[in-house]
């Protein structure tokens, strides 16, 4: 007989734990392994945007903050949050505040007599009353056509994919990388270091971010004027960027002015210290469309909007991440077809939990289109956790 929990959380990402962190009043297990997405994919050298303060992962009381790790383990508080150390923070949460933790992936979610059927990869399946999808951005990777089919993880790739470049480039390699945000330009610079022939194709212009890093030494009036513009790090321009502090003033803006606005608090660019490293070393070709690609044997040819033609060994998308509930694969599909969608994104209640299948909760970046970039990133986590609690139960529920 399948064992029997109140709710299976799919994911183990910071959404993932910090919910499983306020669901401490049900049955909650968290299925998948710690922070994958941060540990497999992205550069073991990596430092992160955010401030301290905002890497912190969202818990009952602040009781797992940044803050309270380093109390706990006497570790030193950085100037910048580096990947290792937000790894050994997020294993640290888990082990404080998740009580329980299944490293299995979760491989069926199947509705069955008023709850959910869940299989993991280790053949062990729950029955669960109610399923949290916190699954990050990466499921949702967005590939433009000609690349929608084209995508074979060797010579057709994400740039966020780990070895897409850098250390994996050889000298005389030709790579052309579509897109030009951060992984783009990051992996740009990496294999052109390596002896790449490396250029850019980008439908409108590379952006490059003023240098206002949040650790930069600044003279009081100073710090207070930064902290005034730049109450979030990573979102701009200010005064727009003070919206994503007020998540359900976002929800209650027309969908289309919500879209424009994650257009641009979102918008792609690149950090100040890698510019001058790109344009020495990479050819940019701006304002042009990948229309067509084709492979001859070993070699790439993409035609481009203007006529002209690029031959290319490699080729890295950097174009963005779309939700697309279909890329949910252990979705069944007849709960999959239940997913009501608008303009891309699943409708959802205050609750974070779907209008048309209310025992499934969106944490994270499918909660964008509804409450702003913010649920993209970890800063997002003080919106999911208490939410969905709420939804359950176990805090006052929101109309």
């Amino acid at each position: 007989m399948p064992e029997r929990i109140d709710v299976a959380i799919v994911g183990a990402g910071p959404f993932g734990l910090s919910t499983g962190a306020f669901l401490r009043g049900v049955h909650a297990r968290v299925f998948g392994p710690v922070l994958e997405t941060w540990s497999e994919v992205m550069p073991p050298e990596m430092i992160l945007r955010s401030s301290w303060e905002d890497a912190t992962i969202a818990s009952p009381g602040e009781v797992g903050s940044t803050d309270r790790w380093i109390e706990a383990t006497g570790e030193e508080k950085p100037a910048r949050v580096s990947l290792q150390t937000f790894l050994r923070y997020g294993e640290w949460f888990r082990e404080q505040l998740v009580r329980e933790h299944d490293p299995s992936r979760v491989e069926l979610v199947a509705r069955e007599n008023g709850g959910y059927r869940v299989g993991t990869s280790s053949g062990d399946e729950v029955r669960a009353r109610h399923v949290v999808v916190a699954v990050g951005t990466l499921p949702f990777a967005y590939a433009p056509a000609p690349f929608a089919h084209a995508v074979d993880g060797d010579r057709v790739r994400f740039a966020f994919q780990r070895g897409a470049a850098g250390v994996g480039a050889q000298p005389g390699e030709r790579i052309v990388i579509v897109g030009a945000g951060q992984s783009a330009l990051e992996s740009a610079a990496s294999a052109a270091r390596a002896g790449a022939a490396v250029e850019i194709v980008v439908r409108s212009h590379v952006h490059w971010f003023a240098d206002r890093e949040p650790e930069r030494e600044r003279g009081p009036l100073g710090r207070m004027l930064y902290d005034l513009a730049y109450p979030v790090v990573g979102f701009g321009p200010p005064p727009l960027n003070r919206i994503v502090l007020a998540p359900d003033l976002f929800a209650s803006l027309p969908l289309r002015l919500r879209n424009a606005l994650n257009g641009r608090l979102l918008r792609a660019g690149g950090a100040p210290w890698l510019r001058d490293e790109v344009e020495s070393l990479v050819a940019i070709t701006e304002g042009r469309v990948v229309v067509s690609l084709e492979r001859t044997g070993d070699e790439l040819r993409l035609g481009l909007d203007d006529g002209s033609v690029r031959e290319a060994d490699r080729v890295l998308l950097a174009t963005g991440f779309r939700f697309d509930v279909a890329r949910l694969d252990f979705f069944a599909p007849e709960l999959r077809g239940r997913i009501r969608i608008r303009h891309g994104w699943p409708v959802i209640d205050r609750n974070l939990r779907s209008v048309t299948e209310p025992g499934i909760s969106f944490a994270g970046y499918p909660a964008e289109g509804t409450f702003g970039p913010a649920t993209r990133f970890v800063r997002g986590t003080r919106l999911a956790g208490p939410r969905i609690a709420a939804a359950l139960g176990l805090a006052p529920a929101l109309s």
